[in-house]
């Protein structure tokens, strides 16, 4: 085991980039960014490039959720998550939206399965928000994210340190 832990970081290392775009695709941000800090990668580089990925992905996000279930054959798989969703959904929307924008950004800070950028568009769009807004909320909401990520893996590797 420690001999396959020494081959990942002195491979890490080598080939950086490819393994944080890795890990980020297959792990997400919080594991991504915490991983990066805990084998002593720069976060002035990895940092903004996990927001880039996340800035990234809303374009396609809108593009998805604005028309796709337009299209004859996701009519019914449309029809059919709305009905399961709806529910969930009014009490998630009806909590975003005594929050308003700060809500939106919020959710989008918090590292948790369904929430993040997914989700912040698919709100967003339900509450209505302008595609720039929403951009730029959710932008903010993925940088303040990625900063408290970092934050974490900075308290983990402190907290390691003081036990050894």
């Amino acid at each position: 085991m420690q001999g396959s832990l020494i081959w990942f970081q002195q491979h890490v290392n080598e080939h950086v980039l490819f393994y944080f775009i890795a890990i980020y695709a297959l792990g997400g941000k919080p594991f991504a960014i915490i991983t990066a800090r805990m084998c002593g990668l720069n976060l002035f580089l990895f940092v903004p490039l996990a927001v880039l990925m996340d800035a990234a992905q809303i374009p396609f996000f809108y593009y998805i959720y604005g028309h796709a279930y337009r299209s004859r054959r996701m009519l019914r798989f449309s029809e059919w998550l709305q009905r399961k969703a709806a529910s969930t959904e009014k009490k998630r929307a009806a909590w975003l939206k005594v929050f308003g924008r700060l809500g939106l950004v919020f959710f989008t800070m918090l590292p948790l399965k369904g929430c993040g950028v997914w989700s912040g568009v698919l709100f967003a769009r339900l509450m209505e928000i302008p595609i720039r807004t929403g951009f730029l909320l959710l932008i903010t909401g993925s940088a303040l994210a990625s900063l408290a990520l970092a934050g974490i893996g900075e308290g983990i590797v402190y907290l390691w340190g003081a036990i050894r």
